[in-house]
């Protein structure tokens, strides 16, 4: 089913008249990832990662981004079925153009009760042509209502249960600077005893992708764009995944870390004090 998929994806591209490159290019990713989606293989990294790089991919050639993560997700349960790609605009506007009148319209006979000879008054054409105005009217009105929503009022919602990439993967000006995050509290930054970890994408070309967990209290993911940098903040300790390891440095209170990150790899670790040391799996929220 997944070659299916893949299949179906290709062919929206080829239809698009985008290139892999071009795709690479528009979105950042690595083209052998991008190979490995057009030859079906999605098990480069972790499902997490394929998502959000599917919603990429599906943007850059003009599919619907839910939908095309519905198909993969139909795809991976062995349910997926094939059909024509469209584009966004044909899926969401498909408007039947009314019925031409009939040449042979019946008339309407109005009778004033006596015995004479009925008069013609009024003609169904005269009743459907005003129909046919209504529904024009419509029409117009509901195709600019789709064309607003679709392009000056568009937003993405994700369907996985991860928490949403939209928020960093939204296209502005500057698109690889990443903001710190906001959502540490004051006292976990001005905490004396309080761990800074600098993570580093030094790379010029590459992506980097990013599970951190602090202190075991709340989880965060996020993309880390080619020379862009995040600073996160913790009591005890981080514990986290990294995606294209090799690409990131890490810096722990000024201080650099060495690791044994490696290009293209998906590697998990512990920073605390005491430094860094690997983990044998990936490292997990535990519900309080």
């Amino acid at each position: 089913m997944l070659d299916r998929f893949a299949e179906y994806l290709k062919n929206a591209r080829l239809k698009n008249g985008s290139t892999i490159q071009q795709i690479a290019a528009k979105t950042r990713i690595d083209i052998k990832f991008l190979e490995a989606i057009d030859s079906g293989n999605f098990g480069f990294l972790p499902d997490l990662y394929v998502k959000a790089f599917l919603k990429q991919y599906a943007k850059a050639i003009n599919l619907d981004e839910q939908d095309t993560i519905k198909k993969y997700e139909a795809a991976l349960e062995g349910n997926f079925t094939e059909e024509e790609p469209k584009s966004l605009l044909e899926q969401k506007v498909e408007i039947t153009s009314p019925q031409p009148p009939k040449e042979n319209e019946k008339q309407i006979q109005i009778y004033d009760g006596s015995e004479q000879t009925p008069k013609p008054n009024v003609k169904s054409s005269d009743f459907q042509r005003t129909i046919r105005i209504l529904i024009y009217v419509s029409a117009f009105v509901l195709v600019g209502v789709i064309i607003f929503f679709s392009f000056f009022n568009r937003s993405s919602k994700i369907i996985v249960e991860e928490p949403p990439y939209d928020k960093v993967l939204e296209e502005t000006k500057d698109r690889y600077q990443i903001k710190e995050d906001e959502s540490q509290s004051e006292s976990d930054l001005v905490s004396a005893d309080s761990l800074t970890l600098q993570i580093v994408n030094a790379n010029t070309v590459d992506s980097a992708w990013v599970m951190i967990i602090y202190d075991d209290l709340k989880k965060e993911d996020f993309l880390l764009y080619p020379k862009n940098s995040k600073t996160v903040f913790a009591k005890d300790n981080f514990k986290f995944t990294l995606g294209n390891s090799g690409v990131i440095e890490l810096v722990l209170n000024d201080d650099s870390l060495k690791f044994d990150g490696r290009r293209g790899s998906v590697r998990h670790y512990e920073v605390s004090v005491n430094g860094i040391q690997r983990l044998n799996s990936p490292p997990v929220l535990e519900p309080k």
